[in-house]
Parts: structure tokens; C-alpha cells; sequence
């Protein structure tokens, strides 16, 4: 009967945080919303996800359950539900993980990491969120298993190992989560270390296996995200990833404003004074350190620095360990635990919906320009021909009033027109389907070499199109033009 009780009680804090991510971000699901990675994948009509569709990055758990549950394909809300319900479980396992007793304290301390605005570097793909909000689960979930038997012990370096498959930033939450557990619950040093050789073995396993695959030719080495350094490297670039620790705390991007930095740097003020003593500080600095370990590890750090989604995996978790720990206390540091957490998640949800505004306006307006262009196009076309797009153009910036630091593609700056898939976006709004999916010029003609070499002005210009019976070239944005004039044949 206890038990049935327990899992009634894991079940309806499950629906709350499944309820309150739907809810939040409702208008995104509704107005089906996707990126410019995605939009053969709604179609499916030139290609469908498979298992083996991220091997080439090392991502070889990324879209298992993309092509179990719905074929490679996508379906918005169905994609959406899916993904926020493993979302929910990764919040409910995590306070089971830290024995979080009382509910409404679970429901603070699960729903921060699940909303913070983070989660919006990966909201920009909807590909993206059945894997990687799974990985939450599979982390929560293997930490949970990790304090078991043996069997389970190796049960969660399994859930860990696919995890790290989908993202290998999720090392940074494995690592954070788990110095926090015992900074909530401290254990004697032989249970802690314990405890923790399946994580270690888990990161060896990994980086054995991604060598495996390179062996095989099955991965790309030098891709950004597999680019690996020497430990002479490694120890110079030391400083930098403490600076960079310290900076992430307070620069800004688009969404993540100074006032949900400022929270989050309070709630670890707070719970440092409350809590950093004895043993204690050991783990305080791990968790704080490991929140760049993936940037620190990375053969390109400028690639992932201040990325939201390795933020997600990172900062996200330790903002989240911190006002756990704040919220354990009695008096005074609980009830101002209280006060932090739902401000924190009150600026969150802001952000979120805010998000979601812009991106549905820069849609809109990028829609209308592929549907304007694609007119202008059928009124000259009777074949089909191979469309190339000269430059990218994300109209989502100009309904953004804010100031930040640092770009963010994945949160503003990316483009919703299609930029890997050209033929995606245009065939899916032209009248007929007067283009196929070749993206760049493989015959150039005598006037289509004169065009593009006298090419000065973008669009709208009415010189900015060129058509004949094989191409039908558009010059976005001026960059577009310098980029493609200065890969013409000289």
C-alpha cells in the first residue's frame, strides 16, 4: 500500500510539470513551429530521420526515438507531448535523486531547470527535443539507479552512455547533479567515491567508444564537437575556462536577460553562505568548474561558449542545485529559497513566452518573403530547376527590442528560411513544385557567370533573381552575394 502510495504521489508531481511546460509553452505547439533544420523532416517527402542520422557528429543516440515512435518524421504536438513528458520524468527523478521530500519544494526545484530559458537553444529544432529532454530522464534516472546494486549500477552507465550519445554535454549534468547530492546529504568518502566510479567509467566508456567509431570512419574526427586536445592544451587553456565559469554567471543573450542572471547569481550567494564548509566547498568547486567542462574538453571552445544548449545541461543544473540547497535549510534561508525560486521561475516563464512571440512573428515574416519570392519565380518558370540561395536571412531580430552581450543563433539569430535544405521551405509554400533540393551551382553558364560577377544589389531588389532553364538564384543578403562571388571560378 506505501508504495502504491509513492508512486501516486511521483505521478501527480509528474502531471504538474507536465501540465505547467505545455502550458508554458502552449503557443509554440500550437502554431507548429519549426526550424530550418526541419523541414524535410515535417514533410517527409525527399528523406526521414534514421538511426543513423547524427553518427557522423558522434550523436549516436540522438534521434532513437525519433524514428521508434513516429518513423523520422515529425508531428508537432505529438512531437511536443512526447518530449515534455520525458522532460517532466528527468525533474521527477532528479528530486528523488536528491531526496527532496516535501512537494511543493519538488515542484520549485524540478520545474527551474525545466523552464529556465536555456531550454530554448533547443526549442529552435523540434528534431531535437524527443532526444535530448530524454537525456534529462536518463541522466535523473541513471543517478538514481547508480546508488543500487551492482546490476543497476551498470543499468545506469547504459542510460548514461545513450544519454552522452544524444549530447555529450550531458556529462556536465551527470557531474553536477550528482557533487549536489552530497552536498544536500553528505555520505562518508568511501559510499561517495563509491558511488562515483560508474560515472567515471561511464566518460571512459565514452570516449573509448567515440574513438571506436572514428576507427570505423563511422563518425567525423574533426567535426566541432569531436575535436579533441592535448592535455598539454588542455592545462594551458585552464584559465581561460575559469574565466569563462565566472563570465557565464553574468553576460547575457538573447532571452537569458541580466534580470534571470542576477537571480541566479543571488540563489548561489545565498546558498554558498548557508552551506560551503568542511568537504563541502570540495564539491561546490567541482559542480562550479564542470559547468564549462565540455567547453574546456572541446577542440573549438568558441563554438560552445555561453551556448544555451550546453548552458542547459550546465548552468542550468547547478542554479538548480543551488537553491536545493537553499530551500533544505529552516528559517529564514527556506523561506528566502521560496522567494528566489519563484522569481526565478516567474522570469523564466517571461522569457519563455517572450521567445515565442518573436519567433512566431520572424516566421511570419519569412514566410511571406519565400511566398513573395516563389510568385515572382512561378511567373518565369515552366521547369523545374535547382534553386541557390545566396546568404541567410533571420527576420526574428527585428521584433526584439532587448540589449544582450552575445548572439545566440539558436535562440534569435538563425535564420527560420532554410539554410541546410534549400528546397524544404520553397517547395513547401511555391504553387507548384518547381524546385528539387540541390544546393549549389554546378554548371555555370556564360550568363549566370555575368550576372553574378555585376551582382550588387540583395533582395528585393528586381536584379537580384536570376532564372534560366537550370537555376533560379536569389541573392538574399549582401553577404550572400560576397560569399557566392568569391567562390566563382576565376
Amino acid at each position: 500500500m506505501k508504495k502504491t502510495t509513492c508512486n501516486q504521489y511521483e505521478f501527480k508531481l509528474w502531471l504538474v510539470l507536465l501540465s505547467t511546460v505545455s502550458l508554458v509553452f502552449a503557443y509554440y505547439s500550437l502554431t507548429f513551429f519549426w526550424g530550418n533544420h526541419d523541414w524535410d523532416w515535417v514533410k517527409g517527402t525527399t528523406q526521414v530521420l534514421s538511426l543513423n542520422t547524427g553518427m557522423f557528429e558522434g550523436r549516436y543516440g540522438k534521434f532513437i526515438l525519433n524514428v521508434a515512435l513516429f518513423g523520422g518524421q515529425i508531428f508537432p504536438i505529438l512531437n511536443n507531448l512526447v518530449a515534455f513528458a520525458l522532460l517532466a520524468l528527468g525533474g521527477v527523478l532528479l528530486t528523488k535523486y536528491w531526496q527532496i521530500k516535501e512537494f511543493y519544494m519538488e515542484i520549485i526545484v524540478a520545474l527551474l531547470p525545466l523552464l529556465s530559458p536555456f531550454i530554448l537553444g533547443w526549442m529552435y529544432f523540434p528534431i531535437n527535443i524527443l532526444g535530448n529532454f530524454s537525456a534529462v530522464a536518463l541522466v535523473s534516472g541513471g543517478l538514481c539507479l547508480s546508488e543500487k546494486k551492482i546490476i543497476y549500477k551498470i543499468i545506469a552507465v547504459i542510460c548514461w552512455l545513450v544519454a552522452l550519445g544524444v549530447y555529450p554535454s550531458v556529462m556536465e549534468m551527470m557531474i553536477i547533479c550528482f557533487c549536489f547530492r552530497y552536498i544536500l546529504k553528505p555520505l562518508k568518502l568511501a559510499e561517495i567515491l563509491k558511488n562515483a566510479t560508474p560515472v567515471l567509467l561511464t566518460l571512459l566508456l565514452f570516449k573509448l567508444l567515440l574513438w571506436g567509431l572514428g576507427e570505423l570512419k563511422w563518425v567525423v574526427s574533426d567535426y566541432y564537437n569531436l575535436k579533441t586536445v592535448s592535455l598539454e592544451e588542455l592545462i594551458y587553456r585552464t584559465p581561460q575556462m575559469i574565466e569563462l565559469a565566472f563570465s557565464q554567471l553574468i553576460t547575457t543573450l538573447p532571452f537569458i536577460e541580466l534580470k534571470f542572471k542576477a537571480l541566479g547569481g543571488i540563489i548561489i550567494c545565498a546558498s554558498l553562505l548557508t552551506s560551503c564548509y568542511n568537504k563541502n566547498i570540495f564539491f561546490w568547486i567541482i559542480a562550479f568548474l564542470t559547468t564549462v567542462l565540455s567547453t574546456w574538453l572541446t577542440g573549438t571552445p568558441e563554438e560552445t561558449a555561453y551556448m544555451p544548449r550546453v548552458n542547459f545541461y550546465g548552468l542550468n543544473f547547478f542554479y538548480t542545485g543551488a537553491l536545493a540547497v537553499l530551500l533544505q535549510k529552516k528559517g529564514w534561508g527556506r523561506n528566502l529559497g521560496y522567494l528566489l525560486g519563484v522569481a526565478m521561475l516567474c522570469q523564466s516563464v517571461s522569457a519563455n513566452i517572450s521567445a515565442q512571440k518573436v519567433w512566431n512573428l520572424g516566421k511570419n515574416a519569412e514566410e511571406q518573403l519565400v511566398e513573395r519570392i516563389s510568385l515572382r519565380l512561378e511567373e518565369n518558370i515552366t521547369d523545374r530547376v535547382i534553386p541557390v540561395i545566396a546568404g541567410t536571412l533571420s527576420l526574428r531580430p527585428r521584433y526584439y527590442a532587448e540589449n544582450y552581450q552575445k548572439e545566440s543563433p539558436y535562440l534569435l539569430n538563425a535564420p527560420f528560411m532554410v539554410r541546410h535544405i534549400p528546397s524544404g521551405m520553397f517547395n513547401f509554400y511555391a504553387i507548384a513544385p518547381i524546385f528539387h533540393g540541390v544546393s549549389q551551382i554546378s554548371a555555370m553558364s556564360d550568363e549566370l557567370y555575368r550576372f553574378l560577377q555585376i551582382a550588387k544589389r540583395p533582395y528585393p531588389a528586381r536584379e537580384a533573381i536570376y532564372i534560366d532553364n537550370m537555376y533560379a538564384v536569389i541573392l538574399l543578403t549582401s553577404e550572400g552575394i560576397a560569399a557566392i562571388q568569391a567562390q566563382m571560378p576565376r
